[in-house]
């Protein structure tokens, strides 16, 4: 979705990057939280070659550049591997070329934010593969996702020890819906269209951490795997 050449805000844009799974994007959203535009790519082999041509291509249709940059924030896991790696490499590059500061997002957060406001707790979940899922729970509000616990591994069928009635699972399949979790029928899931992170909000919260001050993670970001890759796995003989 991009939106027509306006005039963009003079205090800057905040510049969001999503590759931690396969529907990978970037978007532009102003201080203010107001979206200017976004690029959403379905990849099933790496973001890594096609991160900076979407950037390229959303700055020309809206008429910036990328010294209107005021941050950048990027999805920073759990999630694909190979994705992590290319965005943040990516998001690195750029802010470190520009001076801007760099904001690392927790994926499960940005998923969470898809809820609405007032939804009450949210679990988000992503699929790790391996009969296994990343999920981790918040209480949705205003002011986005609150956290009620750490990102976590776990078997998905373990997953309906852990939902409160009434909690909406959002997120990417596979977990069990509601009708195979005994006890809890009043387990909701989100619909598809939501269960994916999304460039747009990752930008958004972004927004927050640069309104905030925080402190730029431009040296210290690293991507957060949550479980080894495989390439230290085999390495270790785990």
């Amino acid at each position: 979705m991009v939106k027509k050449k306006e005039a963009l805000p003079a205090a800057g844009l905040v510049l969001g990057i999503e590759t931690a799974t396969a529907l990978g994007g970037v978007a532009l959203v102003s201080r203010s939280g107001d979206l200017c535009g976004e690029i959403t790519l379905r990849n099933h082999e790496s973001h890594s070659e096609r991160i900076l041509p979407a950037v390229a291509s959303l700055l020309q249709t809206l008429g910036a550049s990328l010294s209107g940059l005021a941050a950048i924030a990027v999805s920073c896991g759990p999630g694909s591997f190979t994705g992590l790696r290319a965005g943040i490499a990516a998001a690195k590059g750029l802010a470190f070329s520009l001076g801007v500061p760099l904001y690392g997002i927790p994926t499960l957060e940005a998923l969470a934010a898809n809820a609405p406001p007032g939804e009450g707790e949210v679990c988000a979940v992503l699929n790790a593969r391996r009969g296994e899922i990343f999920c981790a729970r918040f209480r949705s509000g205003p002011a986005g996702p609150q956290r009620l616990g750490p990102d976590t591994l776990m078997p998905i069928a373990a997953l309906a020890g852990e939902l409160a009635a009434g909690c909406l699972v959002i997120g990417e399949p596979p977990f069990l819906p509601p009708d195979r979790h005994p006890g809890r029928e009043a387990v909701r899931c989100a619909p598809p269209h939501l269960n994916y992170p999304r460039a747009a909000v990752v930008a958004f919260l972004g927004t927050l951490a640069h309104g905030q001050s925080r402190e730029s993670e431009l040296v210290t970001l690293m991507p957060h795997y949550v479980r080894p890759c495989d390439a230290v796995v085999a390495r270790c003989g785990v």
